[in-house]
């Protein structure tokens, strides 16, 4: 079960062999990955990104490719969660992250079908309602760029769309086609001086910092000085301290695609990044088809727990129609043919780790983005660099970020 965007987008093609030794070993090469060996590539450092399958193969290849802020929260509730302060560190470091990325798309000449339309909340209910007004007011005192939309102009702004109470417009969020996002920065990373190995899985990390030796499922071997992780889950078995088997579980979310839409239903559907029921349903147009994820909460235990993304759920699927047949009638006549699912990393409190891992000298992570991985990674890869080149890092929000928040007492 692949997903629209590793169906339709060419092999990273830049892919090296494996070097003898490197100065800083990356596991994943998914966003996370990439962003940081990009920067510390600029920076001068030998880096090595070794990856399990292909450039983008997972996580970072199986979601919507939307750039959203706030955490897919309203504004409210990341305040009520986190406290003004911490939360408007968040908001700013993720609008930080879109500029930047932004900025190095066009840098790199990357066309990955960025789309700057803006992100649409839209309320499934009054309640929902209420809540978006209560965000506005909040992004109103901050000063930060946004736009209610009540329900009687809400036609104006999503034609297509029935059954909403209301949408709250974000103009700082955006689309992607992320498996070409993620390979075109692969590319710029190669052409820097990294070293991007695919076909590279781990099999375990033996040695201390300075002289780690990474062992690799097929015999080949890798001296690193310092070793970062960034697969996500998967990076729970290679870690012998335990922090990220207790900080960092799995969970699955899942993506049905359309068809081609015929000319006069495609009209209806403006380019936002789109998201209802508090961002549990996300969906957005890419080219002429309607992609659409979510429904997870609707099945019994929410698809927790699970590292399997060659299979899915058939009742998610049926659930997921059935929202597009209530709220897309134009979309009861398409097919949906594309399928696919993607593991996400979850922290008990929401938010990634970027860090190095307590009791690990040398061992650094960033991970877990409890879904919002193309969201954080590019601005917090850059922060792992400056940690590793620097030692330290001028963000005000990293440090709500560190790993050692889930040290064991």
């Amino acid at each position: 079960m692949s997903s629209l965007w590793l169906d339709t987008t060419p092999p990273f093609a830049a892919g090296a062999s494996l070097p003898a030794s490197t100065e800083v070993a990356i596991l994943g090469g998914g966003i996370a990955g990439i962003a940081t060996a990009l920067h510390l590539a600029a920076a001068g450092i030998d880096v090595t990104v070794l990856e399990r399958q292909s450039i983008a193969s997972r996580a970072s290849g199986r979601n919507d490719g939307q750039l959203l802020l706030g955490l897919g929260e309203h504004y409210h509730r990341i305040h009520g969660q986190f406290g003004p302060e911490r939360a408007a560190l968040l908001w700013s470091f993720l609008a930080r992250n879109h500029e930047l990325l932004r900025a190095a798309l066009q840098q790199h000449g990357i066309d990955c079908g960025l789309r700057q339309d803006g992100g649409l909340r839209l309320a499934e209910t009054p309640h929902e309602w209420t809540e978006l007004q209560q965000a506005a007011a909040l992004l109103s005192a901050e000063g930060r760029a946004h736009r209610l939309v009540p329900v009687d102009e809400l036609e104006r702004w999503l034609p297509a769309g029935r059954g909403y109470h209301g949408a709250l417009h974000l103009p700082g969020e955006a689309i992607v086609q992320p498996v070409a996002m993620v390979r075109g920065l692969a590319t710029a990373a190669a052409a820097a001086g990294a070293h991007v190995v695919e076909g590279a899985d781990v099999a375990r990390i033996d040695g201390d910092a300075g002289d780690f030796k990474l062992a690799l499922h097929d015999g080949r071997t890798l001296q690193a000085a310092i070793v970062v992780h960034c697969t996500s889950t998967l990076a729970r078995g290679l870690d012998p301290s335990g922090l990220l088997a207790r900080a960092v579980f799995p969970f699955r979310g899942q993506i049905i695609a359309s068809e081609p839409l015929p000319a006069a239903v495609r009209a209806g559907f403006p380019s936002y990044a789109m998201s209802s029921n508090f961002c549990y349903e996300y969906f957005r147009v890419h080219g002429d088809r309607f992609v659409i994820g979510g429904k997870r909460w609707s099945v019994k235990g929410e698809e927790l727990g699970i590292l399997d993304d060659q299979g899915h759920h058939p009742d998610i699927t049926r659930n997921l129609l059935a929202y597009l047949h209530e709220h897309f009638p134009s979309l009861r006549a398409v097919q949906f043919p594309h399928l696919w699912t993607g593991i996400m990393a979850g922290t008990p409190d929401g938010l990634p780790l970027l860090g190095a891992l307590p009791g690990r000298p040398g061992t650094y992570a960033l991970l877990a983005f409890n879904g919002y991985g193309l969201s954080f990674a590019f601005l917090a890869g850059r922060c792992l660099a400056e940690l590793l080149v620097d030692g330290r890092c001028a963000e005000p929000a990293v440090p709500l970020f560190a790993p050692r928040r889930f040290a064991a007492e």
